[in-house]
């Protein structure tokens, strides 16, 4: 992978090291933390992309089917339908989010106190 994790022996810390990073390089101007080469993160953003368009698609389709046809209003795909909702949910938060992580630099976050929220909250 790109980043590899680190124990250290004596303190039993670890600690991440990077490798094939541009250092240089500063999208968001957080003080020149390494960031991904354009390669990888243009292939990452298409394959997302990619993932979340198929996937809103065929997400938006099933309660489309259920709730036009009577003959699909049973309890099992009233479940399906559920699923599908929750999945069209995970992709509308997730996948942006993790466009935007992919694009700045370690340790900045761009999204703002309202997507941060639960972080804060959990952590005391």
């Amino acid at each position: 992978m790109i980043s590899a994790l680190v124990a250290s022996a004596e303190n039993n810390t670890t600690t991440a090291f990077y490798s094939g990073f541009n250092h240089t390089a500063d999208p968001v101007g957080a003080g020149g933390g390494p960031v991904f080469p354009s390669y990888i993160r243009t292939t990452y953003m298409i394959f997302c992309i990619v993932i979340l368009s198929i996937g809103v698609v065929g997400n938006v389709m099933v309660p489309i089917v259920i709730l036009k046809s009577k003959d699909m209003r049973n309890s099992t795909n009233i479940f399906l339908m559920n699923l599908s909702v929750a999945d069209l949910m995970v992709l509308l938060v997730c996948t942006p989010t993790v466009l935007v992580e992919v694009n700045s630099p370690p340790e900045v976050w761009v999204l703002g106190k309202e997507m941060c929220e639960y972080s804060i909250s959990s952590s005391h």
